[in-house]
């Protein structure tokens, strides 16, 4: 068994991978930048060290969560593109990030701008969101696992697989490794149960690593951090940096609430604060239920096994009164809120009937007559005209709304219409357009211009402007894939923060053309298929055997060029090397005369392979006088026993191929007969027949 830390340059894993160097090694496997021969792409092989393939649990919890992991399919979530073992070396195998790790980012410079940050944490929560949605929980979030590549594009990395014990993992009774302590929940410090809850507790110890460039809890043991993330608040994060904003501070702290039902309750609710606070940083956020803020655990680290199962008893008996007064608190808080709407909408349903039978009279609306008197909505709230912008829509007046920076004007108030009326203007309402400029007040931004862009770029520079995002794929032959196409509201439009832009991006054309691959070298081929969003499905080599690397080319493709076939189609190759490819390209080449080889002595067999070489393909067989074989040339599996006794033409006589070659055989004992004839005194009166001459064709492949 080879010895997975020990990989040199060039080293073949499972006959697939060929390492290039080494990326980096941990407490659990070491990580090799490796070509994939099948695709000759560059990937991450993951190769787990020697101890732990040798764990029966641990090889057990690795094949279910790598499978676990190869299920997702999300762009901050780096891809499991195949895992196995080969020679009692287990690997997983991922795409290749070209980037660095959000732990390096940090130690090279400090705190991150939180303007930055916050856009890098929502990524990482949505990658988180779509783990949790399959049922996939990491364990194990900690910067070392996020890679940032150049584009600020966040990867997350070792999905539900970091278990193994190492210099910065804890270790608890029976063994069962629980994950980065730094980074880890109480729950995971008492040895309890993990749920989704427990990787966003993570998460914001992450977050606050990232804003404030240092660790919330740190001491000289493993030990010594668990005890602190069960016992210990640590200090806000706008003490260490004062220019973050308080609501930051709320943020974390829900996070990493010690009893798990005072943290967000999902990813996605995470995420959407995290919008919310892109939007208005001014905001109230990080509001923690009032049950669970009032939740105190007496539990303590299971490596205090001692008095275990007493502080798990309090706390299931704790957790039991909360969920009772929650359960009241929901049922009283549902009778309030019936009672209220209730009341809200009979108020609704009265004031629309006060406006239907008032309203006309007192503001000239009537959509019976033929003229009516136009409003002065100028300096109002566009809120508080809604009744009668709807009585003029009735009487098919057309309404159109502009919006306006105002440094002066505060946002939703009209700043002027068009026609103007100061209150007794008469005008005709059907078809007649009503222009209102709205003010936007100082809270707008302009919609950055970003098709062309990777849509994961388009996102932080929308979030970063205030926006949230909505992602509609949509088809195009025109711009390549995962590209922004364009957005709604356009580029350069004037729109409130915190609305919605709906970010259109490309899945790619519906159908391609399918590209000439024959000629091509190999990694040119690859290449060609991946510019039009085909799949390289396999490989054959057209001779059976093992082709050079360096002189590889294509000489078949399973699919015609210039055929239109779905994206992502596989497609089959055959290879060889570019004499195979001369070869197959011109079949008629051939010389007029060769040279004769030697083919005395030597099976039938071995002839056919050396006389193919000079491109014979006839061959007429006689059997030598002298032989009583059984032996029968057009039987493959009598070929390597019989053996050539005689040629024509002869060595070293040039002839033509297309002539064929006469052979004379014999079984082995008739070989060496030849050779060194028996003298016989009396020579028969009678000649013995012997067997007519036989034409052999080309050996077929049904002959072997």
């Amino acid at each position: 068994m080879i010895s997975s830390q020990s990989f040199a340059a060039g080293t073949m894993i499972a006959d697939r991978y060929r390492v290039i160097r080494t990326l980096g090694q941990g407490g659990m496997a070491t990580v090799y930048l490796a070509q994939d021969r099948n695709t000759g792409l560059e990937v991450a092989v993951k190769v787990m060290h020697d101890d732990l393939a040798d764990d029966p649990e641990f090889v057990r919890r690795f094949a279910t969560e790598a499978r676990a992991a190869a299920s997702l399919d999300h762009p901050n979530i780096v891809k499991v593109l195949d895992y196995g073992s080969s020679e009692g070396v287990r690997y997983i195998v991922q795409e290749y990030v070209e980037g660095t790790t959000l732990k390096d980012i940090i130690r090279r410079n400090g705190p991150i701008d939180y303007r930055l940050a916050t856009p890098l944490l929502i990524q990482i929560g949505l990658a988180l969101e779509h783990a949790h949605r399959r049922e996939v929980i990491h364990r194990d979030i900690k910067p070392q696992n996020i890679m940032i590549t150049k584009d600020m594009v966040a990867k997350v990395t070792d999905f539900g697989i970091a278990r193994a014990s190492s210099t910065n993992t804890i270790t608890l009774t029976g063994g069962v490794v629980m994950g980065s302590v730094h980074y880890f929940s109480p729950e995971q410090a008492r040895g309890g149960k993990v749920t989704a809850r427990s990787d966003l507790y993570s998460l914001g110890i992450v977050f606050y690593e990232m804003l404030t460039g240092r660790l919330p809890f740190d001491g000289e043991s493993s030990v010594a951090v668990a005890i602190k993330h069960l016992q210990e608040v640590p200090p806000a994060p706008s003490t260490i940096i004062p220019s973050l904003p308080p609501a930051l501070d709320n943020i974390i702290f829900r996070s990493i609430q010690k009893n798990p039902e005072g943290r967000y309750r999902s990813a996605r609710e995470f995420v959407d604060e995290l919008d919310a606070f892109m939007v208005d940083p001014n905001g109230v956020y990080g509001v923690i239920p009032k049950s669970a803020a009032q939740w105190e655990t007496n539990a303590t680290s299971a490596i205090g096994v001692g008095n275990g199962e007493a502080n798990y008893g309090r706390i299931r008996e704790i957790e039991r009164t909360f969920n009772k007064r929650r359960s009241s608190r929901y049922r009283d808080t549902a009778v309030a809120v019936t009672v209220v709407a209730a009341a809200v909408l009979l108020l609704a349903l009265l004031t629309v009937w006060l406006v239907k039978h008032f309203a006309p009279s007192d503001n000239g609306l009537d959509p019976n007559q033929n003229e009516i008197t136009l409003p002065n909505f100028q300096g109002k709230n566009i809120n508080d005209i809604a009744n009668q912008l709807e009585i003029l829509d009735e009487a098919g007046m057309l309404i159109n709304f502009e919006y306006e920076l105002s440094d002066t004007v505060i946002e939703d108030i009209v700043l002027r219409q068009d026609p103007e009326s100061d209150g007794t203007l008469k005008i005709k309402p059907k078809d007649t357009k009503l222009t209102l400029f709205i003010s936007l007040g100082q809270n707008s931004a302009v919609v950055p211009e970003v098709a062309g862009k990777s849509f994961q770029i388009a996102d932080i520079e929308l979030r970063t402007e205030g926006f949230l995002v909505k992602f509609t794929p949509e088809v195009s032959d025109t711009v390549s894939k995962d590209t922004v196409i364009r957005t709604e509201p356009a580029a350069g439009e004037m729109v409130p923060k915190g609305s919605t832009v709906e970010l259109f991006y490309s899945t790619g054309p519906q159908y391609v053309i399918m590209p000439k691959l024959v000629n091509l070298p190999y990694s040119q081929a690859v290449a060609r298929l991946d510019e039009y969003s085909l799949r390289l499905g396999g490989e054959t080599s057209i001779s059976g055997g093992k082709v050079p690397d360096n002189n590889k080319y294509v000489i078949k493709q399973s699919i015609d060029p210039g055929t239109r076939i779905p994206p992502q189609t596989l497609v089959t190759i055959t290879v060889g090397t570019a004499e195979e490819l001369y070869d197959y390209m011109n079949p008629t080449t051939v010389p007029a005369e060769v040279t004769m080889l030697e083919v005395r002595g030597i099976t039938f067999a071995q002839a056919i392979t050396e006389l193919e070489s000079i491109r014979v393909s006839n061959y007429t067989m006689v059997k030598w006088p002298g032989s009583t074989t059984t032996l029968n040339p057009q039987n493959a599996a009598d070929r390597g026993r019989i053996y050539i006794l005689e040629q024509s033409p002869k060595p070293g006589i040039k002839f033509r191929p297309s002539d064929g070659v006469t052979l004379t055989y014999g079984s082995a004992a008739d070989l060496e007969e030849y050779r060194n004839p028996t003298t016989t005194t009396t020579p028969p009166t009678t000649a013995a027949p012997t067997d007519p001459p036989t034409t052999t064709p080309e050996p077929t492949d049904e002959d072997g």
